[in-house]
């Protein structure tokens, strides 16, 4: 790219510049220079062109971390940083040549810088940009730019007008590719709105999350601890998760599993949405200093912006358990649970945790947790036939999944989890008892009931360690 660029300026600057510099010039455009040569290839370039024309230098670049996201991914992360850095420096700091830099990107990357202390250096986190003067950081939590990075509805409203959109296909939009939210402000994805309008049918599909490589992202989603994942399903039930962002992110360092840089990543990747939550109530505030959140952060409350993001995240699970346990596993699963074959359902589910769980994540103190949350990826792909819940009140109390039917002819799940110390007889039938009770005296089917399904089973799954059992109890009298 730089060479490319140092073409397209050759028959402006070439001839004027001395003979030392023309040297400096063919480095780059015969591919001949060394790294130090390419890392002041922008600024040389900026002097030049300063000197020619009498005029400083306007830069803009665009996706300048994309390099630094290659880097992570194909394992020369430490010198692309570094190349970054040094090129951008030169670039921007202290350089008389520069009217203006605007850079966009994903991120504000940071690397992890070493000082000096006595008898021993340590470690600091640091951006790419340490050290640039007058430098205006602007991220989409900011309001500056909120409505030029999308369609806003006003300009959505015109562009019905110009391509004839009918209502149908304004919900789908709205369904699909809205959501996003910069500063104060929703806006539409334009890359899937303007191919949706240019789409000889008009149906809608993932257009955005297509475009690139989410190599990383979904590493991220589907290798991580246990409690992340409980989240994650939150998640994709339509429940929302409170956390502090960080603005300044070491990739390397997402191998270890720093819950609040990956939410961040998610949120400034465009696949979860953040509104500010701290300060809504002194309650709130309290609960978050008990859970170790401090009283100076910001604390933002994450969703899934819309259903193109949410399929997203939905194949990425797909795709990992499918690689896991078998898609040929996973659909006897689901069918034994639609027809009620609770012999099935067990055997399928045991040999599912038996694939995937390790003994790491079932030996907590919080099993079921683990187990609620596996169960829960499972059950969101018969997400076209039920809606899924998670952690909800209904009735005198709060369940672990409730499913209801899309088609009320269908059979309705509630499912309570519940753990026990030692796999002898008795224990797993009091367990299994305290589970189907609960689920009854609660009167967790009372949501059910309200929506009109009249099969309703009570699902009772206990577990230790990596075994697990599974028993039904009916809750009406047409289950």
């Amino acid at each position: 790219m730089l060479k490319g660029l140092y073409l397209e300026y050759k028959a402006l600057l070439y001839e004027e510049l001395v003979y030392e510099e023309q040297q400096d010039y063919d480095k780059i455009t015969e591919e001949r220079g060394n790294l130090v040569d390419f890392e002041n290839a922008l600024k040389f370039l900026m002097r030049w062109i300063h000197r020619e024309t009498g005029k400083r230098v306007i830069v803009l670049l665009d996706e300048y971390d994309t390099p630094i996201h290659a880097g992570h991914e194909y394992g020369y992360y430490e010198e692309i940083v570094v190349f970054m850095r040094n090129l951008l420096s030169g670039a921007l700091k202290d350089n008389t040549d520069l009217e203006k830099g605007v850079l966009t990107g994903i991120l504000r990357i940071a690397f992890e810088a070493k000082v000096f202390a006595p008898q021993k250096l340590l470690p600091r986190k640091e951006s790419i940009f340490s050290g640039l003067n007058n430098l205006d950081v602007l991220p989409l939590l900011r309001p500056e730019f909120q409505d030029c990075f999308g369609f806003t509805s006003s300009e959505l409203k015109q562009l019905s007008e110009y391509f004839s959109l009918t209502d149908n296909q304004l919900a789908a939009l709205k369904t699909w590719y809205n959501g996003y939210l910069f500063g104060n402000r929703v806006i539409y994805n334009p890359w899937s709105v303007l191919n949706f309008i240019a789409s000889s049918d008009r149906f809608p599909r993932p257009y955005w999350i297509n475009t690139s490589s989410n190599t990383l992202l979904r590493d991220l989603v589907t290798h991580t601890e246990p409690g992340f994942q409980t989240q994650i399903e939150s998640l994709l039930v339509g429940d929302s998760i409170q956390t502090p962002l960080n603005e300044n992110i070491v990739l390397r360092d997402l191998t270890m599993r720093d819950e609040q840089d990956i939410w961040s990543l998610l949120v400034f990747s465009g696949y979860l949405k953040s509104e500010s939550f701290r300060g809504k109530s002194f309650r709130a505030a309290k609960t978050f200093a008990s859970e170790g959140f401090s009283e100076d952060e910001l604390i933002y409350e994450l969703t899934i912006p819309n259903r193109e993001v949410r399929s997203f995240y939905r194949q990425t699970i797909r795709l990992w358990i499918q690689k896991t346990v078998g898609s040929q596993r996973l659909r006897d699963l689901l069918h034994s649970l639609t027809l009620a074959d609770w012999k099935i359902f067990a055997k399928r589910l045991e040999e599912m945790v038996l694939s995937v769980l390790s003994y790491h994540d079932t030996a907590g103190e919080a099993p079921e947790r683990v187990y609620h949350a596996f169960v829960l990826g499972l059950l969101t792909h018969l997400s076209d036939r039920y809606i899924v819940r998670s952690n909800r009140e209904s009735g005198y109390g709060r369940y672990d999944v409730l499913m209801i039917p899309r088609q009320l002819d269908e059979p309705g799940f509630v499912f309570e989890f519940k753990k026990i110390d030692r796999p002898d007889e008795n224990s797993v039938k009091e367990a299994m008892q305290s589970a189907l009770q609960q689920i009854k005296e609660q009167k967790y089917a009372v949501e059910l009931q309200a929506q009109g399904v009249k099969r309703i089973w009570g699902i009772g799954v206990v577990v230790e360690g990596k075994q697990v059992w599974v028993e039904s109890v009916p809750l009406s009298d047409h289950s």
